[in-house]
């Protein structure tokens, strides 16, 4: 998911720019710039207005008292000043809107060491590619990817094999105490593993999928966080259930979608078969057929069903977007995750504009954004490898 910038150090910028910093807020800024080498580099960059200002083009075009208001409501800011002050404030606030801008560009990403920070060109981001983290019981830990093909113990007596399929665990069944593998997949990230019964699972970017090295002769249990689609191996002796959130899937021999990246819902879409949908600590099950959507409220509790045109939802598989009326926060949030991008909205109503569209998942992100910007009228801009969504 995307990640969300400081706001509470972008505010004491805010207020150090206009001369505004309380004596405890100038020693937490302080503080904070004196932590990290880069903290240091990003203030020095940010108060460097003019430069900064221009390379985002903005700076002539900042109505200065839109700006202000935007600074008082972000900043908590006390209108108790004299009005010649206040005049001086409206001037820098021109800027700071798009300082803001840079400086939420380096909160939004947490530079990893080592890491090379590509160019500003859109089309440098290139999007994601196979790989994953296989995390073993005995604590070690693996990063393959499907390069070449690769045999690995994951157990005692066990190995499985790494190939152009993914990873592929051998067919048995469990006889003594169940081991758990986890397979991780980072943002810029997708793989697939075939599971010890057949059972064959593609896991997107930004997931996490927990199962057993080998299944027990009288159920099947795997653990998911973020998205997957399952293919799962019939077998009436052993239901198989997928426990993703508060939710337990139970699956009967069927194709489906599970996805638990929305902060709002998890969302579960049939493309064939049958399965049952219920909260952990419920007995209330409920029924979905193909071609259904469950929407299940984390909030409230509630579960829907609905039906829907499944494409959308599984065109990740087939590598490929589809948004359908989708809103673009829905899609950046979408887009970040496979791109390994971070996306900042200059302006927040911009998040629920909707777009609908059918791309290449493989495209460079500059095709998919000159896409959005042709039917959307918004801007894109990059800092690093952050999106600013600009009106």
């Amino acid at each position: 998911m995307m990640k969300h910038y400081d706001e509470y150090i972008i505010q004491l910028i805010q207020l150090y720019l206009v001369g505004d910093l309380s004596g405890e807020e100038k020693v937490k800024l302080e503080e904070w710039v004196s932590q990290d080498p880069s903290h240091e580099k990003l203030f020095k960059e940010i108060c460097d207005e003019k430069n900064v200002a221009h390379d985002f083009g903005i700076y002539e075009n900042v109505n200065k008292d839109s700006a202000w208001e935007k600074v008082i409501l972000k900043g908590n800011i006390k209108q108790k000043h004299n009005t010649r002050r206040l005049g001086w404030y409206k001037f820098v606030a021109a800027v700071m809107i798009p300082l803001l801008v840079v400086a939420a560009g380096y909160f939004i990403r947490e530079t990893k060491p080592g890491a090379k920070q590509k160019g500003s060109e859109l089309a440098s981001i290139e999007p994601g590619k196979s790989k994953a983290i296989l995390r073993l019981a005995d604590n070690r830990v693996i990063e393959i990817t499907r390069e070449q093909e690769t045999r690995f113990d994951v157990a005692e007596g066990i190995a499985a094999t790494n190939n152009s399929l993914g990873m592929v665990y051998p067919e048995q069944v469990a006889t003594g105490k169940t081991e758990y593998n986890v397979l991780e997949v980072p943002r810029g990230g997708e793989y697939t593993v075939t599971l010890s019964d057949g059972t064959v699972v593609y896991l997107n970017s930004g997931s996490e999928l927990r199962y057993p090295v080998a299944f027990g002769a009288e159920r099947r249990d795997v653990f998911l966080s973020g998205e997957g689609y399952f293919e799962v191996a019939k077998d009436a002796k052993r239901p198989f259930f997928v426990n993703a959130d508060k939710l337990k899937i139970r699956v009967y021999g069927t194709s489906f979608n599970v996805n638990t990246c929305n902060l709002a819902n998890v969302e579960t879409v049939l493309v064939e078969g049958k399965i049952g949908i219920q909260e952990t600590n419920s007995d209330i099950e409920y029924s979905v057929m193909p071609g259904q959507l469950a929407l299940y409220n984390r909030e409230k509790g509630t579960m829907e069903i609905r039906d829907v045109d499944v494409r959308p939802y599984v065109a990740w598989k087939e590598h490929e977007f589809m948004f359908d009326n989708e809103s673009l926060e829905e899609i950046m949030n979408t887009l970040s995750l496979w791109y390994d991008v971070d996306v900042f909205f200059q302006t927040a109503s911009l998040k629920q504009l909707h777009f609908t569209g059918h791309l290449g998942r493989y495209e460079e992100v500059s095709h998919i954004l000159d896409a959005i910007s042709g039917v959307t009228q918004v801007k894109f801009s990059v800092k690093g490898r952050t999106i600013i969504v600009m009106e």
